[in-house]
């Protein structure tokens, strides 16, 4: 019996085959870690192993692991995800041209002609080794249009990533500080609701102060309901010892932190009603309920849900947890929300809305027998206040300087689009001035020596929110939320880059990516489409690459994922006081000046 033997295939050489397995893993890790943000390198292996090392399976898995309801395949802010993933997915494989493999894979899936040809070649190609059909599969792609920026229609792609996934796939690990983050998301759209609703002119002189001490977002409402609530009710109840100018920009960091507060409050409440939740669970149930307390199981007694509150007024390090405490507990009337929805549900609050709800909380408040005690002054040293007095000086002063750069751009803007006079400032929401940097070439180092007061290192560009109410004639408008991008170098009006509206965001939403942003853990809203500003695709594909964003010959800035997550915990932890942003707030009568003891140099230093 005879047997006729294959031909020999040319040997493969096994060090090409590891290389390109690794290449192919590295591109993988980073087309989940780009498309998604606060993804670790181990955590995006762990979702490809659940998805057999399918990238479009493992991310459906990841947003639906988020709880990301509001994921929306063929959007603006999907598809420019999408295509950012995609660059970094193909540099980190080292593919000899990765912007072109990136934009044959968009062309495929925006055009469902030539996807079905290319398919049906592969699939021949599969059966028949047949150089004419490989010729015709290469000449199908080489004919593709490249697409356009923000044309491509990628629904097709997802469709086919969801009939791949043969079964429900059970994620079994847990992942707290991933989903934290994207709790904390979450919340600040909430805040920026809150903001939005509340009357400009009270917000600028009385409210905003209030609400970044005490606007936390837990209690018997809606979430942003509660912030409202809980801002006014802490206002008129313990009023500032100082009244200070209106500022019409709120401190950054200090609307972070209370949206941190707000977590752990929100965490601390949920796992002290229900005593068989871990932090993990709470969170996931957060997600799914959209920060809505009411919608887990209620408390037996009036005790039980005391507790509970205390719980959540102690995590969140309210000021006065007994008197908030007090207050929640008490605070279930009818009336409030009737106020709140007269006024026209979404629009913005009235003057005369807010007083009545002033009113109404405070009865409320005192129906519960505690008293509200007057604040008391600090005593601190001179030195220590004099130093406090010259940091509250200098974090306004910076604050004016971005309020008209905004004002500026603003007025920009409404000249480009013929609307002269239609817009005004409402608030700015947050502003990140390390956007482009650190640059530390000998010019910018020049640059950043003119600077008040001087930093060691120099970024080129601001990203900022703010908030912008049409002049409609009423209160009763929807305020715009918008971005901007403005240059460090320059105060006149030629310093804008970038202005323009952008969406609220929706609760469980990814957010479009800021390399910058990210690195610094603010949280900005930017445009969907990912396009027109600094740290998006060119930053992304730099730090695939291991470059440095600039040219620093001495102390090279080579960003990473790894970076990026580590740099931003500060931010995203932070829930104490002694941010230098507090020292805006505060004025002269909140503080006794004490005689020194002989040691006050020592607690200070020597100058």
């Amino acid at each position: 019996m005879s047997a006729t033997l294959a031909p020999i295939a040319d040997p493969v050489d096994e060090t090409m085959l590891v290389g390109m397995a690794q290449r192919s893993f590295d591109g993988l890790v980073a087309f989940l870690t780009c498309f998604f943000p606060h993804l670790t390198d181990w955590d995006a292996v762990r979702y490809l192993v659940l998805a057999e090392a399918d990238p479009l399976v493992a991310a459906l898995i990841v947003i639906e692991d988020r709880r990301t309801k509001c994921f929306r395949p063929g959007s603006a802010a999907t598809n420019g995800a999408l295509k950012l993933a995609l660059n970094c997915a193909t540099v980190a494989a080292k593919y000899p041209l990765p912007s072109v493999l990136a934009g044959v894979w968009l062309s495929l899936c925006s055009s469902q002609d030539s996807n079905d040809v290319v398919v049906a070649l592969l699939s021949a190609l599969q059966h028949n080794q047949s150089s004419d059909i490989s010729h015709k599969l290469v000449k199908q792609i080489a004919s593709l249009p490249f697409p356009a920026p923000g044309s491509s229609n990628l629904l097709e792609p997802w469709e086919l990533a969801a009939r791949r996934r043969k079964h429900t796939t059970k994620v079994t690990h847990q992942y707290s500080w991933s989903l934290r983050r994207v709790l904390l998301h979450t919340i600040h759209g909430f805040y920026l609701q809150a903001l939005a609703r509340m009357p400009g002119g009270e917000l600028r002189s009385r409210y905003h102060r209030s609400m970044l001490k005490a606007g936390h977002c837990y209690g018997p409402f809606d979430p942003v309901t509660n912030i409202i609530v809980n801002t006014i009710w802490y206002e008129v109840t313990f009023p500032p010892l100082s009244q200070l100018d209106e500022l019409d920009i709120l401190g950054t960091l200090n609307l972070m932190r209370i949206e941190a507060q707000s977590f752990y409050g929100l965490v601390s409440f949920l796992c002290t009603r229900d005593k068989d939740l871990n932090s993990d669970q709470a969170i996931r149930f957060l997600l799914d309920t959209d920060l809505d307390l009411a919608a887990t199981k209620h408390c037996s007694t009036v005790q039980d849900e005391q507790e509970a509150f205390r719980a959540a007024a102690t995590a969140a390090w309210h000021p006065i947890p007994d008197a908030q405490v007090a207050f929640l507990s008490s605070c279930k009337t009818p009336a409030v929300l009737s106020l709140l929805s007269d006024n026209g549900g979404q629009q913005q609050l009235s003057s005369q809305c807010v007083q009545q709800l002033a009113m109404l909380l405070s009865s409320a408040f005192r129906s519960t027998g505690m008293l509200a005690h007057q604040k008391q002054p600090v005593a601190i040293y001179r030195r220590r206040f004099e130093l406090t007095m010259y940091e509250g000086r200098i974090q306004r002063r910076a604050h004016k300087r971005i309020s008209r750069k905004i004002r500026a751009a603003l007025s920009r803007y409404e000249v480009q689009n013929s609307e002269q006079g239609c817009y005004q400032l409402h608030v700015v929401c947050g502003v990140n001035t390390y956007v482009s940097g650190p640059d530390n070439s000998m010019h910018s180092i020049m640059l950043q020596k003119k600077k008040d007061p001087v930093e060691d290192d120099y970024y080129h560009h601001t990203h900022a929110n703010f908030l912008v109410t049409r002049n409609v004639g009423s209160v009763g408008s929807v305020p715009v939320l918008f971005f901007a991008e403005l240059s460090n170098k320059n105060d006149d009006q030629d310093s804008q880059l970038l202005c323009c509206p952008v969406e609220f965001p929706l609760p469980g939403a990814e957010p479009v990516r800021c390399l910058f942003c990210e690195q610094e853990g603010i949280r900005i809203v930017h445009p969907a489409n990912g396009e027109g500003f600094h740290g998006h695709e060119v930053e992304f594909g730099k730090m695939v690459r291991g470059e440095d964003l600039f040219e620093n010959v001495d102390y090279p800035e080579e960003y990473d994922n790894d970076r990026i997550l580590t740099n931003s915990e500060f931010v995203t932890d932070t829930v104490a006081d002694g941010l230098d942003e507090d020292c805006m707030y505060l004025g002269s009568n909140d503080f006794t000046i004490k005689e020194s003891d002989g040691h006050e140099w020592d607690e200070y230093g020597e100058e």
